[in-house]
Parts: C-alpha cells; sequence; structure tokens
C-alpha cells in the first residue's frame, strides 16, 4: 500500500486481489457469442475461436474464486423481446448485424433464449451472481454496483468478452464508479486478434493485467 498525504491506496497485486474484498466479472460469455452455434458463429460468420479458448481460463478463474472467498459475477448482454429495449442508435447497430423487423426472433441474446443464457462450456455455481445488462457498460442502468458494494469489494478482476465493445466499456465503468481494475488478460477474448491486441496495448500500461496462473498463485499464497 502507498500514501500520498494522508491518504492511501493499493499498489500490488496482492494487495488487489485479497479475495476479502475482491470480485470476478465474467463479461457476456455467453452461447450466441461463444458457441460454435451461436449467432456470431452460424449467422454472422465470426471466428469465435479466441471466445472458445478463453473459456478454460474463466473456468480456472472461477473456480479459484470461490475456493478463497472471492464473488463471481457474470454479466448477460439481452435485448428485450420486439427490440423494446433498443434505443434508435442501438437499432441501427443491430441493422449491421442482420435487424430486418421488431418481430424478428432469430437474433442474438434475444431474452429468454438458448443463445442469451450463460455460455455452456463455462463452469457455474449457484452462488454465483448474474447480472442482466441492456448496454455495454456492466454498471451502466444495472445493480452492479450496489451488489458489489454491499459485499465489501473494492477490486473487480475483468474476464470475458469481447475486448474492445462490453469488456472495455464495463472496465472504464468500473473504474469511473471507484472500483480497482484488474485485467486477467488470457481470458479476454474477441472476434478480432487485431482487435483485441490494440485495446490490450492500451491498457497494459495503465492496469494491473496478469494472467490467470498468476493470480491464482497469489491467492494459493494467501489461502
Amino acid at each position: 500500500m502507498r500514501t500520498i498525504g494522508d491518504r492511501s491506496f493499493y499498489d500490488r497485486l496482492d494487495e488487489l486481489i485479497a479475495p476479502r474484498h475482491t470480485a470476478v466479472i465474467v463479461v457476456d460469455q455467453q452461447n450466441d457469442f461463444c458457441h460454435p452455434d451461436g449467432f456470431y458463429a452460424k449467422e454472422l460468420k465470426l471466428d469465435v475461436s479466441m471466445l472458445q479458448r478463453i473459456t478454460d481460463p474463466i473456468n480456472d478463474l472461477v473456480i479459484a474464486a470461490r475456493r478463497v472467498g472471492a464473488k463471481v459475477v457474470f454479466t448477460q448482454n439481452v435485448i428485450k423481446k420486439g427490440f423494446v429495449s433498443d434505443s434508435p442508435l442501438w437499432l441501427g447497430i443491430h441493422v449491421g448485424a442482420g435487424l430486418k423487423s421488431l418481430v424478428q426472433e432469430n437474433f442474438y441474446v434475444m431474452e429468454g433464449t438458448w443463445g442469451a443464457d450463460i455460455y455452456d462450456a463455462v463452469e457455474r455455481h449457484e452462488t454465483d451472481i448474474i447480472v442482466p445488462k441492456l448496454r455495454s457498460n456492466g454498471f451502466h442502468e444495472t445493480p452492479l454496483k450496489s451488489l458489489l458494494l454491499s459485499h465489501g469489494i473494492e477490486t473487480v478482476i475483468i474476464a470475458g468478452q469481447v475486448t474492445e465493445g462490453c469488456v472495455e466499456s464495463t472496465i472504464r465503468g468500473a473504474r469511473d464508479n471507484d472500483f480497482y481494475t484488474v485485467l486477467a488478460k488470457d481470458a479476454i477474448g474477441s472476434t478480432s486478434l487485431e482487435r483485441h491486441d490494440r485495446i490490450m496495448a492500451n491498457w497494459l500500461t495503465r492496469s494491473h493485467c496478469p494472467d490467470v496462473a498468476e493470480i491464482v498463485s497469489i491467492w494459493n499464497g494467501q489461502s
């Protein structure tokens, strides 16, 4: 811990991720985004191989978090039926992804569908918290902040997808809400390696970005 004047802050990774005040936030690791039969792969023909590869590190991270008593949170991006949750801006964005009608049912992460569910290959537990969201930032008009504060959380470890979209938006949301942020760099992914590398290069100089093995090793030494 460092002190400036009469105020102190965490600056070492082991302090930042002490389980008693840490939550893992897995961003939008959902069937429509990650599964080979999901909308991204099947309808948009996107390369979801990185989103599948990060599933094992995510599982290692959340299993270790539960073992040491850190909280595990999954954000779940959803679109409400009839696209009533879409602003005109988002209608325009979704047209680019294949939206043709407001009564359309074949679209990604429609509320209540298999595609909106947490990815089948992700290890989940009944104690995990699931936070549905309508926008990229997991903190935007959701109970995420109050849930974290109610559990005494000061630090969030971010994992999930996609790097340049909901992950980065949620990182910024966490910082704007005064949470320390740590990025589990091998548990974050995108459908574009170029975009992933560009965004991660920016955060590598601005935040702690350990891999999952380092996080788990620190937790093992603290338990």
